[in-house]
């Protein structure tokens, strides 16, 4: 194969000086034919045929120079033209794309026998084909690590397939782990309804599961599509209240406020009341509407509008009054620009007004009104509070987590752990007390901040959970989200589904403990030891 590929390059290079070698003698035979004056219907000829030569050789030249361009649009007419080109881009040959794991038993997209003919396939199916592709109409998904990382995958995997027609393609391997997102998956089906579930590692930012429902020709769910958080928001309200330096104190929590003769009254779920409560810890753990909006207003009254918003934008949240914020190019840590041009989801934006509008801060401040979110946007904060306030981009190609970017602090260390421990005092407690009994005997506890978001007057609101989930040592390791389109009240629908991927990630865990505690002691066994030393 090497000396295939070396013949191809000496026979190239040999055609080009055979080339340029001719031009140069024609060139040099028509100025001597010129200077002499003689055989003028030759000299005609030579001229013509050097300047064809440069045409060629520039047009040549320009075919190379653009050859992504013209690539991506044979694809593109491929996949939405010519079925006969269609079938000949379904034949070209890929690497494997392979899961957190390395294993080719639980590869995401490899090549298998099927009814005597080799083909693509993709072991999990539906569960994966928003993200990595496959699934129905796999043919025409564009969002997927399978469409746009296809120049990576037909890269070849030697310096002998340089010259192959079709070479074999270099493997990927994915963070994502399949039988976690297959998990994910099936809970998400369970619920019969529309959305996502995101499960984060909070050390490196690695995407571990991702699954969303949604069909070949939308958007992926959980990436590009914006939802209003409800309380969910509230966890950024309380960080900038605890990064201010601002008290922990008591504060009424009545059943409605009114905070503009010219608005309703906000009020909260089933019109609960307090007679106080210690803001900003008890707040998060009943989810009180009217303490929330208590709260942003006196912020900007003590703090400023302008401090207010340099706050949101430190945590992630782009601040806008008339122009909405463009999409930023820092969400992923990937080494391909398809990706991130195609895959970046809109940054989580909040619109305030040029002047103020008590009602529109009061819904803010509650998550309501001109908050606009992504799941995969709300899973990276709440990484961030289990990974001491610093934000790191989310990494999906494996071997990007050797050179991880450093990541940015984008609340105080003291105020992260707060966070924690009124997110675990929610399950414990509060709002998300449901998921409480379903990690009981794991060893392992989630902490989270539900939400409830209204969206059309007379529909049934989006159901939230977005949480942490800590090891038996009392460490966060993994964030999840859970985002149920119109799933009701988050503590009853979505907090459940949280609960029930925390116990099994816990189980998960516990089950390579144990294989590995086996291995290691086979390994020290005397009868394992013994016939190491002829080796291989």
């Amino acid at each position: 194969m090497v000396a295939d590929t070396l013949l191809n390059l000496v026979l190239r290079g040999v055609f080009v000086l055979m080339g340029v070698g001719a031009v140069l003698a024609i060139v040099r035979w028509l100025v001597a034919a010129t200077r002499e004056r003689r055989e003028q219907w030759a000299q005609r000829i030579s001229l013509a045929m050097v300047l064809l030569a440069v045409v060629y050789a520039f047009g040549h030249a320009r075919l190379l120079w653009s050859r992504d361009e013209l690539e991506a649009g044979r694809m593109k007419y491929a996949r939405f033209g010519d079925p006969r080109l269609a079938e000949l881009n379904r034949a070209e040959v890929r690497g494997w794309i392979l899961d957190c794991s390395g294993s080719d038993a639980h590869a995401l997209a490899r090549y298998a026998v099927r009814q005597g003919e080799v083909s693509r396939i993709y072991p999990m199916g539906e569960a994966g084909a928003n993200l990595v592709g496959g699934g129905d109409s796999a043919e025409v998904r564009d969002y997927t690590v399978e469409r746009l990382f296809t120049k990576q995958l037909r890269r070849p995997l030697s310096f002998g397939e340089l010259g192959e027609l079709h070479p074999a393609g270099r493997d990927m391997q994915l963070t994502l782990c399949a039988p976690a997102t297959l998990e994910a998956h099936r809970l998400l089906q369970g619920t019969g309804l529309q959305g996502t579930i995101i499960v984060q590692d909070v050390r490196n930012g690695a995407l571990i599961a991702y699954t969303a429902t949604g069909t070949a020709s939308q958007a992926p769910f959980g990436i590009k599509r914006y939802a209003l958080p409800g309380s969910v928001f509230k966890l950024a309200l309380a960080a900038l209240w605890w990064d201010a330096g601002l008290p922990d104190e008591r504060l009424p929590c009545p059943a409605e406020v009114k905070v503009s003769d010219r608005a309703p009254a906000i009020h909260n779920f089933e019109s609960h009341a307090y007679p106080s409560l210690e803001v900003p810890r008890e707040m998060l753990v009943v989810s009180c509407n009217t303490q929330a909006i208590l709260m942003g207003i006196r912020m900007r009254q003590q703090l400023g509008q302008d401090a207010f918003v340099d706050g949101l934008q430190r945590m992630g949240f782009a601040v806008y009054t008339d122009e909405r914020p463009q999409t930023p190019t820092d969400f992923w840590n990937s080494g391909s620009a398809a990706w991130i041009r195609r895959m970046s989801p809109p940054v989580n934006r909040v619109k305030v007004k040029k002047r103020w509008d008590p009602f529109e801060w009061a819904q803010m401040s509650i998550g309501q009104g001109p908050v606009d979110v992504t799941p995969i946007g709300v899973s990276r904060f709440v990484s961030a509070i289990g990974n001491g306030g610093v934000m790191l981009p989310v990494t999906l190609e494996a071997d990007r987590l050797d050179d991880l970017p450093e990541g940015r602090q984008v609340m105080k260390p003291a105020t992260a752990v707060k966070l924690q421990r009124a997110m675990l005092e929610v399950v414990q407690k509060g709002t998300g007390v449901r998921a409480l009994p379903i990690v009981e005997g794991t060893g392992w506890s989630i902490g989270g901040k539900t939400g409830t978001a209204d969206v059309v007057r007379g529909h049934i609101p989006d159901g939230w959970f977005a949480g942490l989930m800590f090891t038996p040592d009392g460490r966060p390791r993994y964030s999840i989200v859970v985002y149920l389109q119109n799933g009701g009240q988050g503590g009853r629908s979505a907090a459940p589904v949280a609960a029930m991927m925390t116990r099994w990630m816990a189980q998960q865990a516990a089950a390579e403990a144990r294989a590995a505690a086996a291995d290691s002691a086979r390994a020290g066994s005397p009868d394992s030891a013994a016939p190491g030393r002829g080796g291989r």
